[in-house]
């Protein structure tokens, strides 16, 4: 057995927000987001939380098809993406705490994520 894995895309401010979906239960929809939350003026932290169908949401943007896992790999997909740095704190107020380094969000961590998933052939 194996579950769809999805980049999806939510309405947000200044950028629209991205996370990784697992369908677990394709007879609803339902699933698990991994993400991280908050912002680059305080920082972000990794989320691992219970998804409900994505299209239902109304900040709903879109969903693309990643690959799958297969069951008995689902479990590493949350020891993967734990371990993966969420972006840091990286203003104070409108000066940039790290002018040299680019800035890193939601959209760079689910991308570093998915590399990493694919590395570790979890994602296929």
């Amino acid at each position: 057995m194996s579950y769809q894995v999805f980049l999806v895309e939510y309405l947000g401010v200044p950028l629209n927000h991205h996370a990784i979906f697992v369908e677990t239960t394709p007879e609803n929809g339902t699933g698990y987001i991994f993400q991280v939350i908050g912002n680059i003026q305080n920082g972000m932290e990794y989320e691992n939380k219970v998804g409900y169908r994505p299209e239902e949401s109304q900040s709903f943007v879109s969903k693309s098809f990643l690959g799958s896992v297969d069951a008995v790999n689902y479990g590493r997909i949350g020891e993967i993406c734990s371990s993966i740095p969420p972006p840091k704190k990286q203003f104070q107020g409108s000066r940039r705490l790290y002018p040299g380094e680019p800035l890193r969000r939601c959209h760079e961590w689910t991308q570093d994520a998915i590399a990493e998933l694919s590395n570790a052939g979890v994602l296929q």
